[in-house]
């Protein structure tokens, strides 16, 4: 046991204060810029997963019109919805593509909220609880106040961080049970039990992203080598590992499957050098790119090297070394998505190199220089967030996912009940918002649409098409026919197909 710490003085007590206001503000920031909508294929997906889970249901049934002959007489990724792929042997049943982990607190808050502020609390409440753990975390290390808090301000205004914070995405979620877990393995220090609260975050953060499952070597230093607290890590991750285990084994037909297929598939060596590049441009333009390098010096002071430190390194790097060689992370700026989890941990260690200066060439006058560090790592972070937010725009979510919003509300108010709907980006949207059937045009040739729109017409159903203004000449060159623009609603068109009478020129 250590030494009962100290009371906290008034300044200790007006900081923590002030520290709790920001935070709340940053709160109510959040809260009004989320946007919770069943949009394009993650957001849907996840929603649509946890209305699923919500009603006591692991499948949906494959929207097929009887005139074509049912689910066992087409093809079935003509008709799944983006988020969902069909499950093999069950022609009739379409599985959720995506992890359980988000779904179930989004199904949990939505039971006792509702679907709207349901959704919106998780991510808000991830979103502040990333932050304060982040804070907490940098304490528990033994950093100083103001260093714990720099680094927690500067995953607040990461614009990759709210990019994530805002939509139903599960890289915030992922973050903050991430933070969670090493922030109760710390704790076990001083009481076992917080080992078993390690375990059950650690679980979470697994079955909220996969992945982080690389991160387990991380947790385990930071518990120490104590067997007793081992075992109760264990003993927390039990329950998770279970639902995992059972979930998998039902929907895809094997404990260690998911819904992503075959996903080495999508992992190779050539990603890597391209995507090296894209990470570390982007981290030194995000964040101070002095972060990137005070990590070793934290490593190689011999007051802060040791086996937290290293486990910090070691679960950024193991998370980032992953995604190395993932095909899309280096697409775009928002893939760093993938390596947030890592982030507050390399901030954190990055901080530590600080502190290690601090009792090094800056041990004459220590506290000096950690306000001084902290102070200019949050003036420069700020400065780089500010310059980004401008550049990138991550609050531009909000406008692009209400127009999935008002697309499905024009869909519900002007096409007629039972019409076939053609669409891709709008395909989850409408399996969450109406009940029409859809069909993909992405996955469907010239010469299947043509077939289908004959049977349509032969049955007397309306067929629609949904689409944004980007999709529409693709789509159009799949799905040809004498198509009319009904309405318009922003970006997006509302279209109905005429009469087959005769061959007709694509729009």
């Amino acid at each position: 046991m250590s030494n009962p710490k100290p009371p906290p003085t008034r300044r200790a007590r007006w900081f923590a204060v002030a520290l709790l206001a920001l935070l709340a503000g940053y709160g109510v920031w959040l809260g009004t810029r989320v946007v919770v909508v069943a949009g394009g294929a993650d957001s849907s997906g996840y929603l649509n997963s946890a209305r699923l889970l919500a009603a006591g249901q692991a499948f949906t049934p494959l929207q097929v019109p009887a005139e074509f002959g049912g689910p066992g007489a087409v093809p079935p990724i003509h008709f799944t919805p983006v988020g969902f792929f069909p499950r093999s042997g069950h022609p009739a049943d379409l599985a959720p593509t995506y992890p359980s982990g988000l779904p179930l607190q989004f199904a949990a808050a939505s039971r006792l909220f509702g679907w709207t502020a349901g959704p919106l609390l998780v991510l808000v409440a991830a979103a502040l609880g990333a932050v304060a753990l982040s804070y907490l975390l940098g304490r528990e290390f033994g950093l100083a106040p103001a260093l714990a808090a720099t680094g927690a301000a500067l995953l607040a205004v990461n614009p990759v961080f709210v990019f994530t914070s805002l939509q139903p995405l599960s890289d915030t979620v992922a973050t903050t049970w991430v933070l969670a877990a090493a922030w109760a393995a710390l704790r076990a220090r001083f009481h076992p039990g917080w080992a078993l609260v390690a375990g059950a975050a650690f679980a979470l953060a697994v079955l909220v992203r996969p992945t982080n499952l690389l991160l387990g070597p991380a947790v385990a230093l930071l518990i120490g080598r104590d067997w007793r607290r081992l075992l109760w890590l264990v003993a927390g991750g039990l329950p998770g590992a279970a639902w995992l285990a059972g979930y998998q084994h039902a929907l895809y037909g094997h404990a260690l499957a998911s819904g992503y297929g075959d996903i080495f598939a999508a992992f190779g060596w050539q990603y890597g050098g391209p995507t090296a590049r894209h990470f570390g441009a982007w981290l030194a333009r995000l964040l101070p790119p002095v972060l990137l390098v005070l990590p070793l010096v934290a490593l190689a002071h011999p007051t802060t090297r040791g086996w937290r430190v290293s486990a910090l390194v070691l679960g950024a790097a193991t998370l980032i070394g992953c995604y190395l060689f993932y095909e899309v992370s280096h697409e775009v700026w928002w893939c760093l998505r993938f390596i947030l989890p890592a982030l507050p941990l390399l901030v954190l260690a990055g901080l530590l190199g600080v502190e290690a200066l601090a009792r090094g060439p800056g041990q004459r006058w220590p506290r000096g220089f950690r306000l001084a560090a902290a102070l200019v790592l949050l003036l420069w972070g700020l400065g780089a967030a500010g310059y980004w937010h401008r550049r990138l725009e991550p609050l531009q979510v909000r406008p692009q996912e209400l127009a999935y919003a008002t697309g499905a509300a024009a869909a519900r108010e002007l096409f007629p009940a039972g019409a076939l709907v053609v669409c891709q980006a709008f395909s989850g949207n409408l399996l969450f918002h109406t009940g029409h059937p859809v069909l993909r045009w992405d996955q469907v040739s010239p010469e299947d649409f043509a077939r289908y729109a004959r049977l349509a017409a032969s049955a007397g159903r309306p067929v629609r098409a949904l689409l944004f203004d980007a999709e529409r000449a693709a789509a159009f060159r799949r799905c040809p026919g004498p198509w009319r623009e009904v309405a318009r609603r922003g970006q997006v068109g509302l279209w109905e197909l005429g009469p087959l009478t005769a061959p007709a020129a694509s729009p």
